[in-house]
């Protein structure tokens, strides 16, 4: 082999790689910047490490069901939007801190996912809420209001911030009620406001689903099947579409 087939060769090599090198460079590039124009959607999975949530008869527990959810939801997605899961695995999560997770990405939407529970065995179907304040009775004198400490997480500027949204949650809501009956053929289903505090600090439209009744027999056995859950996170995943095509 002549020296200057080597040398020729060994250029063809170099080039081919530095080639690779930086259409791979550019690509994580465009990928990278599509990501961060992408809208931001946050699925809280419901509890979580000690804190189980409701328990169906059969032993089926509702931080087990809401993460399997929150991963199908996010699979339904895809690419679409930049997904992020509160908590990726069975550990607890404090209620400030689910809506923190939102604030402090700039998500465009909440959406956290549980359970109902009831001592009633037969109670069954979905709800879908979204944050509204208690009105105080008149005749009940106003509490003083705390002295903040530093790191107290129930004082932040988030305390009120969901009443600016509270239209466009509940245009959230009803768009995915909507895919959800479509999607399930029919189920009974509600929506209402509510003070949760998992809602309260979020600082973008938020809604809170339960799916059905794990302390039904019968909604337990569903919330089992990968099937129903599927459709589930189709029509979740349907309303949130429907909500950016809105917007």
């Amino acid at each position: 082999m002549s020296a200057l087939y080597k040398q020729h060769r060994l250029f063809v090599i170099i080039f081919t790689i530095l080639f690779i090198s930086i259409a791979t460079t550019e690509g994580k590039t465009k990928k990278l910047f599509f990501k961060e124009h992408q809208a931001a959607v946050v699925l809280d999975p419901g509890h979580g490490g000690n804190d189980t949530g409701a328990q169906g008869p059969g032993g089926t527990l509702e931080k087990a069901v809401t993460l399997t959810l929150a991963r199908m939801i996010a699979d339904e997605l895809g690419n679409k939007y930049r997904v992020v899961l509160t908590r990726t695995d069975d550990y607890s999560l404090d209620l400030h801190d689910r809506a923190a997770v939102s604030n402090n990405i700039k998500a465009d939407l909440f959406v956290s996912l549980h359970t109902g529970g009831s001592f009633l065995h037969e109670a069954s179907g979905m709800s879908l809420f979204y944050f509204k304040e208690i009105l105080k009775p008149a005749l009940i004198p106003e509490a003083p209001p705390k002295k903040p400490f530093e790191n107290d997480k129930t004082n932040t500027n988030w305390d009120n911030i969901q009443n600016k949204y509270t239209t466009e949650s509940k245009v959230l809501a009803k768009l995915v009620q909507d895919r959800l009956l479509q999607q399930l053929k029919s189920k009974k289903s509600k929506i209402q406001g509510a003070p949760l505090i998992v809602l309260k600090g979020a600082g973008m439209p938020a809604i809170l689903i339960e799916i059905g009744y794990l302390t039904n027999p019968v909604e337990e056995k569903k919330l089992n099947d990968t099937k129903v859950l599927s459709d589930f996170a189709i029509g979740i995943s349907n309303g949130i579409n429907d909500f950016f095509q809105k917007k």
